[in-house]
């Protein structure tokens, strides 16, 4: 059957392929290492390394130093109040209340007045004495509050701490600038800031221990 040379082309084999001679692999360049070159190398000593002042370096110098300044600039005032602490015997020198039977009161309100103050404490006993702390007229949010009897005092240092006096909840704690050693109150680096958190529970039990048998 004859057919056109172009429909017979598509029908003819592929010509051969074109031999190529096998690859010949060359060898590589010897590679040797840096032994040869060592008495290059400098042997002298390094000069000294110059440590620049990071900002973080910076930060915490300037920190030490406002806390060494703060530091004696509160020593004489803080052995004033170690010598107070020493001379009261338990005793405040101005108000003349009983420390050991006297609540600190915080938190409050600006519109709790001592009445209505004085109505809420006497609920777990007799109260000898109550100080509202105030300046210019105004309420500071704590005051003092000096029970007739010592157990009444434990009692309303374990109830009254967190009851809500106009919508706050106040903190009840002893009077610890007469009563506990080594205390500072926190103008002069102390207090106890974190009273609400983990981290003091043992600083707290250790001051509250000897006033909850």
């Amino acid at each position: 059957m004859m057919m056109p040379p172009h429909i017979r082309a598509t029908f003819m084999p592929n010509p051969p392929l074109r031999h190529l001679p096998p690859f010949q692999r060359k060898r590589a360049v010897g590679i040797t290492g840096v032994a040869s070159f060592l008495q290059h190398f400098e042997r002298t000593a390094p000069p000294p390394r110059k440590l620049n002042p990071t900002p973080k370096s910076i930060r915490e110098a300037k920190r030490k130093a406002a806390q060494a300044a703060n530091e004696a600039r509160l020593a004489p005032l803080v052995e004033a109040y170690r010598a107070e602490q020493r001379a009261c015997g338990g005793e405040h020198p101005v108000s003349g209340m009983n420390c050991y039977n006297t609540l600190f009161v915080g938190r409050l309100a600006y519109e709790v007045t001592e009445r209505k103050l004085l109505r809420e404490m006497e609920a777990f006993g007799p109260v000898k004495d109550l100080k509202l702390i105030t300046h210019r007229g105004k309420s500071r949010g704590y005051a003092f509050v000096e029970y007739e009897h010592e157990e009444d005092m434990k009692r309303a240092y374990r109830a009254a701490d967190g009851m809500r006096l106009e919508g706050r909840a106040i903190v009840v704690d002893v009077e610890r600038g007469h009563t506990v050693p080594n205390w500072l109150p926190r103008r002069l680096g102390g207090g106890l800031g974190g009273t609400r958190s983990v981290a003091f529970l043992f600083l707290l039990l250790s001051c509250i221990v000897p006033f909850v048998d």
